[in-house]
Formats: structure tokens, C-alpha cells, sequence
């Protein structure tokens, strides 16, 4: 089934890339566009749909996913390079960290740890050396002495546990406990399945520079690249019977204490290697002054704070891209209710405005007597967010999603987190008074500044036209800001605002440019969850002509008769 599946949608790409082509060459001969604009449009169309499939491809071949989410713990390690240039900036400003509410907070009375390389080192293995002074310093150990509240003397107490069994437990766990004879004792269990979820990132910051080591003018502040190591504890049958095994309890004689104080010491608690990742940080403010004073001005902030800001975006987005990875990362929820789509999750999950969701069906085949998951829609967050930072009570408040993809979702559909880095490639074509090959990327922003489906795009042009026989090649390029408005499950309306630069150059090669403005907005259709064809009308107002001097030669739709006005197009959008 699922290889006709695939073959079907590979049908239907196929025949959307022959409506394309069929449509360029109409436009051949109405718009007496060239081969070579055709054969480049086709080229960019063919790659985008390509990268489109690719990237389709992770649900056609995802796992089953977990019924249950259980909350996993994070310990934030920093690697040491005492004779990196800036790095007492990180050193120091390490303690102003903010840890996210979605991981138990495991840390521990140390936040660094020694690198067991020299910067200077090229070789492919950091992680087995990391790994391998994890195990020296006993950190594993140290998260699970941790999670049992161990003191010097090697007692321990179930209390932690317990209340993070507590605490993990959903308002269907605790109705579902209410209804049995062990009651709370039920979800204090759950704890002991958490202390296998317990993770270790380790951070690495390298190339720090200040704004003007980097060359940024006019701007004060911090940038620097940070390569993540994520390391696993395996806390197995065997290992949790050792520990059982030699607790202590008040009632043993000292010679018993210090036999089980003895054994304990020598229990050796794997780590195994996980994944990693890279992303970089930066933060600044501008150094120009205002003639005038701004009323309620705020005092500027210090190199220090600045670097604290950086450090806190640069842990936020670490975490946010091992989310994309690692199962155990992915929030697990059913649907609460609908009109508005509505789950139990929220702030005690980390979640975000914008955050993407996977919808699942279970459906069971009486062929094969099985039930299997099918996928059934994608859904995003709302900026209303509910506050359930507390132990479930059955009544847990609830947050808004929206539909971007799909059919008709129903309650106890199973919900995934399934994050993405916000970003859509446009590849299109347009035609009016402006036209040519045209591309953009939109950025969504919703987990940034709070605003559903709120973009940043970047746009950019080619084309090539003659006026009064001259042939003249035209660049451009600008951004703005867009606003998704979902009209139904699977078509959206995004209108969009924005200024940008067109460029060319004359008959004796001088460059000519101006400034235009940008208004409009571009229906999309989807076709995948992660693909739309879209279609679009934009309204260029452009400006003077001026060449490199800043010389002024009239309005550039003087210049060039009529380049202003609307222009309509049509193109196919991929996500990622």
C-alpha cells in the first residue's frame, strides 16, 4: 500500500510538473520569453520539488510512535577551555542560565567539565573523548545519586522520585490511578521509568567574538558557534538491582552500611552516546546614538548581560534542535477537543507558539488483525499556551492549536511534537510590468515573538527584458513581513508588506537602481504537509533612478516605461 501510496504522490508531482512546463511554454509564446528562461525556471522548479519529496520522506518512514510521553531530565555540562580567548565571558555568566520547565532539571553543584581535547585538535573522535571523561569524572553516577537524594554516608530516599512520578503523570493517568487500591503509590512508580530518560548535553562554545573582533559595524555584542554532544544513561534491570540491592537503611549495622557503601561506590553506570548537533548565537545592540533622547530609555547593557542573552538563545535553540532528533524529546498527547483544537499540554511541555504537531488514527485492518498509525494532519500552536506547571489534578487547563494540513481531526487523535526549523522555500515565476524568475524564504516567528504564523521573508528576482530594443538584466532583492491566515485545513492567504532594491546596468555599463516598496498576498494550496503550489498578486511602487554616485536620472518607470504596477505569480512552496 504504502509503495502505490508513493507512487501516486510521485504521479502527482509529476503531472504538476507537466502543468508547469506546459504553462511556460504558453507563456513562450504569449510573453515571447526565451528557452534559456524557461530551461533555468524549470532547473530551480525540478530541485525545489526534489528537496520536497526529500524531505516527505521522514514520514513515510517513521517509526511507530509511543502511546505514552514520559518527561526526560537534562544535565547541561559546558566544556572548559580555561585559555580560549573570552571564554571567562562564558565562565561567568553561566549561573544566569534559565532551564526549560519541558526536562526535569538535573543539574548538578558543577556546571563544567574540563575538555579532554585541545582546541587545536582536528581529529573526527571529540565525542568518544567527551564520553570517556563523563565516565571518569562518574557523572552518570553523580545524576542517579541525584535522583535517589544520596548523601555522603550513601543514604538514599525515594522522595524525588516520586514526586516527579507525580508530576510527570497526565489527568488520564490520574484518573485512571483514582479508579484503583494503590491510587498515588500507582504514580509515584512512574518516577523509576524516568531515571532512564535522564540526558546529558554537552556544550561546546567556540569562535567567540565580540561585534568588533567580527567586523559588524556599528553594533556592540557577542557571537559564537556551539557544537552539542547528547549522551543517554542506561539505566537498565541490572543496574537498578544493584542499587536495591545495597540500600541502606536505618535499621542495618554499621558493618552492613559499609559493605553497601563499598558496593555502591563501584557500581559503574553507563552512558551511551546519543547524537549531536551545531548552531550558532549572537546577540548585540547598536552603538549609533540618537541626536534625540528617547523618553523611558532603558540603560545599555553590558558586555556581560549580553553574553548572558546570547548564552540563554544559544540553549533555547540547542534544546529546540535536539527535539527534532531524539524520541524521547517529542511531546506525546491526544486531542482533548476540537472547534478549537484543544490538548493538555503546555508551559510544563515548553511549548512555544508555532510549535508543529503531527496528528495520528489509529486504525485497526481485520486482515491483519493489526492497528496501525496513520498519519491524518498537522496542527501548530496557538499563543494561547496553558499554564499547567503544576501536579495533574484530572482538570488540567488546556492550550489552542490550528490546522495547517489535513483532514478532519477528531478527539483522542494522538498528537507528536514534530519541530521544524520554521522555514519555506518559494521558487516561482512572475509576469507584469516586474516579472522573472522569483524566489523567497519565508521565516515563521510565532516562537520568537509570540504571533501565529507571523513571517520574515527574504525575496529575490531575475529577469531580463528589452526597452527601445535594449536589453537590459534585472536583479532584485528585499525582505518584509508576512501573515499566514488559514482559510481552510489546507489552503492559506499570506499577505505580505515589504520594501526592497532593483538593479540593472545601462548601455555604457554604469549600475542603475531604485528602491521600491512591495504589497500583496499569495494563496497556497497544499499539496504534502510540507509542499504547496501557490499563486499570487503583488503591487511594486518603485523610485528614483540613481546610479552608483547617488546621481539621480528620474523615476525608474520613466527610465523604463511602466515598471511599476501589479504582477501575478504562481510558484510551488517546501517547508523544513
Amino acid at each position: 500500500m504504502q509503495i502505490i501510496l508513493n507512487y501516486c504522490l510521485n504521479l502527482f508531482q509529476n503531472r504538476l510538473l507537466c502543468s508547469i512546463i506546459a504553462a511556460l511554454l504558453n507563456l513562450k509564446s504569449t510573453y515571447n520569453l526565451t528557452m534559456k528562461k524557461i530551461s533555468f525556471t524549470l532547473l530551480f522548479l525540478i530541485c525545489v520539488i526534489g528537496f520536497a519529496t526529500a524531505q516527505s520522506k521522514d514520514v513515510a518512514k517513521m517509526l511507530k510512535v509511543p502511546d505514552t510521553y514520559n518527561r526526560s531530565s537534562v544535565t547541561l555540562l559546558v566544556l572548559d577551555f580555561p585559555g580560549d580567548y573570552h571564554y571567562n565571558f562564558v565562565r561567568n555568566n553561566l549561573k544566569s542560565l534559565v532551564f526549560s520547565d519541558k526536562y526535569y532539571n538535573n543539574n548538578l553543584n558543577y556546571i563544567t567539565l574540563n575538555s579532554p581535547y585541545e582546541r587545536t585538535f582536528i581529529g573526527a573522535n571529540k565525542a568518544d573523548l567527551i564520553l570517556q571523561s563523563l565516565k571518569n569524572k562518574r557523572v552518570a553516577n553523580d545524576i542517579v545519586a541525584k535522583w535517589y537524594s544520596m548523601d555522603s554516608q550513601g543514604k538514599m530516599s525515594l522522595d524525588l522520585v516520586h514526586s516527579r512520578g507525580m508530576f510527570n503523570a497526565t489527568d488520564e493517568a490520574f484518573l485512571e490511578a483514582k479508579t484503583t487500591k494503590r491510587g498515588n503509590a500507582q504514580l509515584e512508580d512512574f518516577g523509576n521509568r524516568l531515571i532512564d530518560m535522564s540526558y546529558v548535553v554537552v556544550a561546546d562554545f567556540y569562535d567567540i567574538k565580540s561585534m568588533e573582533e567580527a567586523k559588524v559595524k556599528d553594533s556592540r555584542g557577542w557571537q559564537a558557534s556551539v557544537q552539542t554532544y547528547l549522551y543517554k544513561i542506561d539505566f537498565n534491570e541490572e543496574i537498578r538491582n544493584k542499587i536495591y540491592d545495597n540500600w541502606i537503611y536505618d535499621e542495618d549495622s554499621p558493618e552492613v552500611k559499609d559493605t553497601k557503601r563499598v558496593a555502591l561506590s563501584k557500581i559503574e553506570i553507563p552512558l551511551v552516546f546519543v547524537t549531536t548537533s551545531m548552531n550558532t548565537a549572537s546577540e548585540s545592540v547598536s552603538t549609533k546614538t540618537s541626536s534625540i533622547p528617547l523618553v523611558g530609555s532603558k540603560k545599555p547593557k553590558t558586555d556581560d548581560e549580553l553574553m548572558a542573552k546570547m548564552m540563554q538563545d544559544a540553549y533555547n535553540e540547542i534544546l529546540y534542535n535536539l527535539e527534532m532528533k531524539v524520541e524521547d524529546f517529542k511531546v506525546i498527547t491526544s486531542i482533548n477537543g476540537v472547534n478549537p483544537l484543544r490538548a493538555k499540554i503546555g508551559k510544563k511541555e515548553g511549548l512555544k507558539t508555532d510549535y508543529r504537531f503531527f496528528a495520528y488514527e489509529y486504525v485497526y485492518d481485520e486482515k491483519s488483525n493489526l492497528t496501525t498509525q496513520k498519519l491524518r494532519g498537522v496542527v501548530r500552536s496557538t499563543p494561547k499556551i496553558a499554564d499547567n506547571v503544576q501536579v495533574a489534578t484530572g482538570k488540567s487547563p488546556t492550550t489552542e492549536f490550528y490546522q495547517t494540513c489535513g483532514r478532519r481531526l477528531q478527539t483522542g487523535y494522538l498528537l507528536q511534537q514534530r519541530n521544524d526549523f520554521g522555514g519555506e522555500l518559494s521558487a516561482g515565476y512572475e509576469i507584469g510590468e516586474i516579472g522573472g524568475i522569483y524566489g523567497r524564504l519565508d521565516l515563521r516567528m510565532g516562537r520568537y515573538v509570540g504571533v501565529k504564523a507571523l513571517f520574515l521573508y527574504i525575496e529575490g528576482g531575475y529577469e531580463s527584458k528589452d526597452y527601445n530594443t535594449v536589453s537590459f538584466k534585472f536583479t532584485r532583492y528585499g525582505g518584509g513581513l508576512a501573515k499566514g491566515l488559514q482559510l481552510t485545513r489546507n489552503s492559506e492567504l499570506r499577505p505580505y508588506v515589504g520594501i526592497g532594491l532593483e538593479e540593472t546596468k545601462n548601455a555604457a555599463q554604469v549600475k542603475l537602481s531604485t528602491v521600491y516598496f512591495k504589497g500583496g498576498a499569495n494563496l497556497g494550496i497544499n499539496i504534502k504537509h510540507n509542499v504547496q503550489i501557490f499563486g499570487g498578486v503583488g503591487y511594486y511602487m518603485t523610485g528614483d533612478t540613481k546610479d552608483e554616485n547617488d546621481v539621480s536620472y528620474g523615476d525608474w518607470d520613466t527610465a523604463f516605461a511602466g515598471r511599476s504596477g501589479m504582477s501575478i505569480l504562481a510558484g510551488i512552496r517546501i517547508g523544513f
